[in-house]
């Protein structure tokens, strides 16, 4: 099959795609991948401005670090797009997002952003895509890191991390501590909010002849400072904890058998009484356990058949709302991929039970074809569905009746491969039905609403020049069943990365842009644009030093407002970090 040489050769595997990793060159939708040189260059110290300044997509931020933070790809929900951390969700059941605040960047090694409904690939909550980050080190070498960082409102960050590598293994261990006195969050206090966080964890792999082992594990432990309607100073304790085995065995060629395992915490535990002299609590545990059958590419054919099921223990008190629930939803899929001339044509099915809600069916259809050596054609389409959070059947203004949110999404794209460089024209439409949202006549939640997205996107990447970079252009159209602009998406947003490399290090500009938005009571979010400026010198073979110059203009903009006004945002300044690495 003509695919590109360099394409080929380097073979990248996705893991967001697929039950099981794949090359992205086989893959019929669009994959973003962020690696750690890019992460690197970015020098950024948190995963929503790496989301927003790389990919140009919409991430609201309740203030300063460790605040709240919400994301919205391609126009979907920030509870639509499933989070993974090495391959296990981390989106909790009781309320909100993934705590994307509470993973620090110099821990990931690789992201991967899979962008159209795929929940037959991860099930619930995957309507608007998937985000998986990986902690396995890229690196086959043995060395010891150790870094500091330093910072903007007296933020201070310490780690070490350790690799390893022989002829089969490969493992790593890495500590962090983190803390920053924050800055106000609305632009009517002078109350600043401070972070601080606790991480550890690790991985370890090893590959025999007929058998691989993945494990993982990463705690993050901390404290959060916000403030609450009347403006008083508050704070929480959260816990985030995410475990993994991953098996692999050669049966007979060419099968494979999988068993994944795992498990993961998201736990909020307020520091002060509420209104009714009661502590406030969320808690979501969930154990999963995953087995796959797996023919790799036979005579151009490749089948993959599952079977998975969750459990999720869910613990929930706010304001006199409590409940404690044992939710089980189990799932029986089926991928197949086919090699047809030039092309690739693929279909997964799933199909769901839930002890709330019932069945549920998702699928994905897609085409890839090379039409000669510099041109691909890619098409698919897919329905994928979010089943209610248990907030919603049981706590306040639920709702036991309510029906999984439904999507229904297409895609079709163009990508041309030439002279080290990569352009892909890619048009999406995206239709969501059954959205849950709260009828204050009634004061209950109902399946009343539905929304529309259509747009398209450019990308282009190109190296092996003097100056490098990518860039990507997105028009959007996110709109309710009225017809407006749903809230804190944008129909315009760009990104751009410009990076050049010289004898002491690489000088890196980052450049996002956004359209203007909307938030509740209908506040308006004017349009912004900003400017990043980063350089990562290494000064021996040993140590390195990053220095990122924030918001290089001192922009004034906003992401989110509140019932108290608008959130506020990171202002000019100046972060640096030192790391010393002793190779084994």
């Amino acid at each position: 099959m003509p695919l590109h040489a360099e394409e080929e050769e380097v073979e990248e595997i996705v893991s967001v795609v697929s039950s099981v990793p794949q090359k992205k060159a086989e893959t019929n939708t669009t994959v973003d991948v962020i690696k750690k040189e890019d992460l690197k260059k970015l020098a950024s110290t948190n995963l929503g401005s790496i989301l927003s300044g790389y990919l140009g997509i919409d991430v609201s931020s309740n203030g300063g670090p460790g605040q709240y933070a919400s994301l919205f790809l391609r126009g979907s929900n920030s509870n639509h797009t499933l989070v993974k951390v090495n391959g296990v969700k981390i989106n909790p059941y009781t309320a909100g997002g993934a705590s994307i605040s509470n993973i620090d960047p110099s821990l990931i090694s690789r992201i991967e952003v899979g962008s159209g409904p795929f929940s037959s690939i991860h099930g619930s909550e995957a309507i608007g895509g998937v985000i998986n980050i990986s902690t396995f080190p890229e690196e086959k070498d043995s060395s010891l890191e150790l870094s500091v960082g330093r910072g903007a409102n007296n933020f201070r960050k310490e780690s070490l991390q350790k690799n390893g590598f022989n002829k089969s293994d490969l493992y790593n261990i890495f500590l962090l501590k983190a803390k920053s006195e924050g800055f106000p969050n609305l632009i009517t206090s002078s109350i600043d909010s401070g972070f601080n966080n606790k991480s550890l964890g690790g991985s370890y792999s090893s590959k025999k002849s007929k058998t691989e082992t993945d494990v993982s594990t990463w705690i993050s432990k901390g404290t959060t400072e916000y403030l609450n309607f009347e403006y008083k100073p508050l704070s929480q304790n959260y816990e985030n904890f995410v475990h993994s085995v991953n098996f692999k065995f050669k049966h007979n060629e060419p099968y494979l058998l999988f068993l994944n395992l795992a498990s993961s915490t998201d736990l909020i535990n307020q520091n002060q009484l509420n209104d009714l002299n009661q502590k406030d609590t969320t808690e979501t545990d969930n154990q999963n356990i995953q087995f796959m059958f797996y023919s790799p590419p036979y005579k151009d054919f490749s089948y993959i058949i599952g079977y998975e099921q969750e459990k999720q223990k869910v613990n929930y008190s706010s304001f006199g709302t409590r409940f404690s629930k044992n939710i089980r939803t189990t799932s029986f899929f089926i991928e197949n991929t086919i090699q047809l001339n030039a092309g690739y044509f693929g279909i997964n099915l799933r199909f769901s039970d839930h002890d709330s809600y019932g069945t549920n069916q998702s699928w994905n259809i897609g085409y890839k074809r090379v039409l000669n050596r510099q041109w691909l054609f890619r098409l698919n389409g897919g329905s994928a569905f979010r089943s209610p959070n248990s907030s919603e059947l049981y706590g306040y203004g639920s709702n036991l009746y309510l029906k999984p949110e439904i999507s229904l999404g297409q895609e079709v794209a163009l990508e041309k491969i030439v002279n080290n460089s990569t352009i892909s024209l890619v048009a999406f439409n995206n239709k969501i039905k059954d959205l849950i949202n709260f009828d204050f006549n009634e004061s209950i939640l109902k399946n009343i609403l539905q929304s529309t997205n259509q747009g398209f996107e450019v990308r282009y990447r190109w190296n092996n020049r003097a100056i490098n970079g990518r860039l990507l252009l997105r028009y959007q159209n996110p709109k309710d069943y009225l017809g407006l602009q749903l809230l804190r998406r944008s129909k315009h947003s760009f990104s751009a990365n410009v990076y050049r490399d010289f004898s002491l290090g690489t000088l890196n500009l980052n450049i996002s842009a956004f359209g203007k938005k909307r938030d509740f009571s209908n506040l308006p979010l004017p349009k912004y644009h900003l400017f990043h400026l980063s350089f990562a010198a290494q000064i021996s073979n040993q140590m390195e030093i990053t220095m990122r110059l924030e918001n290089l203009f001192d922009k004034e903009y906003f992401t989110a407002s509140g019932y108290n006004g608008y959130y506020q945002n990171q202002g000019r300044s100046l972060w640096l970090n030192a790391t010393y690495e002793i190779l084994d």
